[in-house]
């Protein structure tokens, strides 16, 4: 597991649709993830501005300008290549921590926006990598939730993370790798297994997850 050998399944999974093909990144096509991947390492001042001050307009017209000016097959060779000029990615370290679950994430946007919902063989660094996110992602995304949620993997098995309160519980059960898509809000091309009561499973299912 590397942040090299995500970047490259990345970029493998990008090559080998359509730029207009779909992906789960809601009303995104592969070329607007593109756009979105490149702008974030190799314009990433400008982008981090614009999530900053909540600008998405701004951020939007930046990703249409980027698909205007950049061929797809040459915007996913220069994400291959890695980021380009003044980028904050270029400094030692920062490719491993903010980019590996990053670019596993958008690389199974890709995969699995045309319906194929098998998962990548992963290796058990990556699934400690995502056990180790999980806990907190969870206790931000369901911050307030009226349900409490326990959250079980599968691989290698371990103690259970518990998230809220309150008589009503709904389990979710997987590979960490897939707990870490279903909280990034890709839930239903997650292989998670849902456990627990409808009217509680209900309530859950209508939060809304992810960024």
């Amino acid at each position: 597991m590397s942040p090299k050998s995500q970047r490259e399944a990345l970029c493998d999974a990008l090559d080998a649709v359509h730029p207009t093909s779909p992906t789960l990144c809601d009303g995104w096509t592969a070329h607007h993830l593109a756009a979105h991947v490149w702008l974030r390492e190799s314009d990433a001042f400008r982008f981090a501005t614009a999530l900053v001050t909540r600008s998405r307009d701004r951020v939007e017209l930046r990703m249409a300008e980027v698909m205007t000016q950049r061929p797809y097959a040459d915007l996913v060779a220069a994400i291959r290549r890695g980021p380009e000029g003044l980028s904050p990615f270029r400094l030692p370290g920062v490719e491993a921590i903010a980019n590996t679950l990053e670019f596993f994430v958008h690389c199974e946007d890709v995969r699995r926006g045309t319906g194929n919902n098998t998962p990548r063989p992963t290796d058990l660094a990556l699934e400690a990598l995502c056990w180790k996110r999980v806990p907190a992602m969870a206790r931000i995304f369901l911050r307030g939730c009226p349900v409490a949620v326990w959250i079980e993997r599968e691989v290698p098995p371990g103690e259970p993370v518990r998230i809220g309160t309150g008589p009503d519980i709904v389990t979710l059960v997987g590979a960490p790798s897939e707990l870490l898509l279903h909280l990034f809000g890709r839930r239903a091309a997650a292989n998670v297994e849902v456990i627990g009561e409808p009217a509680a499973i209900s309530v859950l299912e209508h939060r809304r997850l992810g960024v």
